[in-house]
């Protein structure tokens, strides 16, 4: 399960491009993600990453650990996002991902702002 999250972070938060297709492909219709006390729909999940597109140049994920149960990942990464105004946020992440039916169907996520701006804490939530 680790490939497919790891496919997730390469071709949907690192690739500058939205790309709906790619959203079809690994996440269910039914998806849930709660980040950091809010709660993102399948929908607003989408609206999240066009977000994410407008206000971010580049970003890399680096998966530092994870561990498999059954149909559960849990990872421990950290994401480093340039803005477009030029100025850098990184993230701790901890992200436990459900999939179901080879689609990821639940993400529950802390995340930790490390460096940049206060403003930008909620980037992983933001819609």
């Amino acid at each position: 399960m680790k490939h497919i999250i790891q496919e997730v972070f390469s071709s949907i938060l690192e690739n500058p491009v939205f790309d709906l297709s790619l959203i079809e492909k690994y996440f269910s219709k039914d998806y849930i993600q709660l980040v950091d006390h809010h709660q993102l729909n399948y929908d607003e999940f989408i609206l999240h990453i066009k977000k994410l597109k407008e206000k971010v140049a580049e970003q890399k994920i680096d998966i530092l650990n994870y561990a498999e149960n059954g149909n559960t990942i849990f990872t421990h990464h950290t994401a480093k996002s340039v803005l477009k105004d030029g100025s850098i946020v990184r993230h701790k992440v901890l992200a436990e991902f459900t999939i179901q039916e080879g689609k990821i169907i639940g993400c529950d996520e802390l995340t930790l702002l490390l460096e940049g701006n206060h403003t930008e804490k909620d980037l992983g939530s933001e819609v």
